[in-house]
């Protein structure tokens, strides 16, 4: 059609001009009477008290975020393989974890085994990201081609992202925890277990809210990608598992060990675990030592072993003295400057992380567009 009326990439096809040909016709005639009479009859009409009637978007802000919300929810359902593929890796991990260290036991070593199963916890944000990001900048490449209709706003689009995304983090922390707790031998008791399941629900949103944050601030899928091993290795090295709180250089010690979020993670989910658990230490943890002639093991190292922690496994003997360095799980970890004190404040530290993701995803999706081609 457009090459025959000439508006194509070639020449008019005949001698016909069509335009004109248009605007010599009666249909033309019949059209601009029509125009001119919608014209006159809206004059007439007395000027909008409506208050909405000139605002930027027909609907409240509620309401878009609830039908944003329900439509990331509905492409989500549509892709299954997306939450497939993300239950399934929070299995697999947390059965090969608790399998490696099934029913820890509490020895010295073993102490130091459920530090490595909190801290393969932590390790996976580095799946998560991967997967969440280009399910945020897809959704964005919509939201840019559908903007221009003003039907919801940046915060909708945003917000909606993040509130997608939770039933999907309750369900992954919630088979991770089941698979990974019970089996690995932590302590049972509901005041524990509670509070880990919360904070393993807190690291979930807290990656969700990270992976959405990086994507925000990045153009392409590509860019997104190329972040993530710097910030994640940032984060996994200065938490204290990786290099101990006190082997970490002084400049990085003084701020980025305290600014790590999974630093307050490895603290919370560390001294809830561990504290008032006894320890037993196995024959070849003890230090053996050899009291005067006359004199047995409690009266030669008491006064140490009431000075410092730990306990005497035969504190009658009088030779081949056994000395544990832990009594308690607190023993251990007091050493790395972790306390069970405050063990609610890291994971409201946590939480603070989490909104702030969220702030920052807020207003990336308000000031950078990423929509030049």
């Amino acid at each position: 059609m457009l090459e025959a009326i000439g508006a194509g990439s070639r020449e008019r096809i005949g001698p016909t001009d069509w335009a004109e040909l248009w605007r010599q016709s009666e249909n033309f005639a019949r059209v601009k009477q029509e125009i001119a009479e919608i014209k006159e009859d809206a004059a007439r009409q007395p000027a909008a008290t409506d208050p909405n009637a000139n605002k930027k978007y027909a609907t409240p802000f509620m309401y878009q975020l609830r039908v944003v919300s329900e439509r990331t929810l509905t492409a989500f359902w549509r892709q299954p393989e997306y939450g497939f593929t993300r239950l399934f890796n929070h299995a697999v991990v947390a059965l090969i974890t608790s399998l490696t260290f099934l029913q820890l036991g509490n020895s010295t070593q073993e102490l130091q085994y459920r530090v490595f199963t909190i801290f393969m916890a932590i390790m996976m944000p580095l799946v998560i990201v991967s997967q969440v990001e280009p399910m945020f900048i897809n959704a964005r490449m919509t939201f840019i081609r559908e903007s221009s209709s003003r039907m919801y706003s940046e915060f909708a689009f945003a917000l909606g992202q993040v509130m997608a995304e939770m039933p999907y983090s309750l369900l992954c922390a919630a088979v991770y925890f089941l698979l990974f707790y019970y089996p690995a031998g932590f302590q049972y008791a509901s005041n524990r277990a509670g509070y880990q399941f919360l904070m393993f629900l807190g690291i979930e949103i807290f990656s969700v809210t990270l992976a959405q944050m990086i994507a925000s601030l990045s153009p392409t899928i590509l860019i997104a990608g190329l972040l993530n091993p710097f910030v994640m290795v940032t984060l996994h090295t200065f938490c204290g598992v990786m290099v101990p709180r006190d082997s970490i250089p002084k400049f990085w010690r003084s701020w980025l060990y305290q600014l790590d979020p999974f630093t307050r993670v490895v603290s919370g989910m560390v001294s809830t675990e561990m504290h008032g658990l006894k320890i037993t230490c196995s024959p070849l943890e003890f230090a053996v030592f050899q009291p005067p002639q006359g004199q047995t093991c409690l009266q030669w190292a008491g006064d140490f072993v009431n000075a410092s922690v730990g306990y005497l496994d035969n504190p009658d003997g009088t030779s081949d003295c056994r000395y544990c360095p832990y009594e308690y799980g607190d023993d251990f970890y007091e050493n790395l400057g972790i306390s069970f004190d405050t063990r609610w404040r890291d994971f409201g530290i946590v939480i603070g992380f989490i909104v702030f993701n969220i702030m920052v995803t807020l207003i990336a999706s308000r000031v950078f567009k990423f929509s030049k081609r």
